[in-house]
């Protein structure tokens, strides 16, 4: 599976919820994201080391329930720099549950789509609230390294990739400071280029439980 363009969905049908357009740096193009929690998801999948590549609304899929000839739209298909890929609906917990409209409706649209996926041999995952990384911080965190990653490309990796994993592999832990005070990121794109190794994957940044500044800790990636 190869998904690169979304099926466009008419603002409408997701009556009620935010509505975000949004340039992607992974995947080189504007996203749209029809509520607070597929934004987030977002967020964790851009900054997400271990993914190349995604698309919201990848797939349209038509399927026989009941003698009827229904159909459903997965919110996100993902594929891992490992060769995975899964397709994802994204749902607050509080839609898996009860029996209101919402959740009837939620629970019905994910029996689809988990049907087609077994049928299909593909991997299915129902991403929540309480499974998105949604931390005080974590979500501030990065939205700051999104934006930072859209306007940042860098030209002297070389050179300050290979003395930042120096020092690293020296100090096993060493603050964003410390590291400005050594001379070791390009002056004036400090925290740009941190995002970026990040997102690479050669270094790990404490985004989970501080605010991304200075007292930052970060350490090697562990493979």
């Amino acid at each position: 599976m190869n998904f690169k363009s979304p099926i466009k969905m008419a603002r409408s049908t997701h009556y009620g919820n935010n509505y975000y357009v949004v340039y992607s740096s992974k995947v080189k193009r504007l996203c749209h994201f029809y509520s607070n929690l597929e934004y987030y998801n977002f967020l964790s999948l851009e900054i997400n080391p271990n993914i190349d590549t995604f698309c919201e609304q990848p797939l349209k899929i038509q399927i026989l329930q009941d003698n009827k000839l229904t159909y459903a739209i997965f919110d996100m298909w993902v594929k891992y720099h490992d060769g995975r890929e899964e397709l994802q609906e994204i749902k607050y917990e509080s839609e898996l549950h009860g029996n209101g409209p919402n959740s009837i409706r939620s629970k019905e649209q994910i029996r689809k789509e988990q049907q087609w996926c077994e049928l299909n041999n593909i991997d299915f995952v129902i991403r929540t609230d309480k499974t998105i990384p949604l931390g005080r911080f974590f979500l501030n965190n990065a939205s700051i390294m999104c934006a930072r990653l859209r306007r940042y490309t860098p030209t002297e990796d070389k050179y300050y990739n290979p003395m930042i994993i120096n020092m690293l592999q020296k100090n096993g832990t060493i603050t964003i400071g410390a590291l400005i005070d050594n001379n070791a990121l390009p002056i004036g794109n400090e925290l740009n280029h941190l995002c970026y190794m990040y997102e690479k994957g050669f270094i790990h940044m404490n985004i989970q439980n501080r605010p991304l500044d200075y007292k930052t800790e970060v350490s090697l990636c562990q493979n």
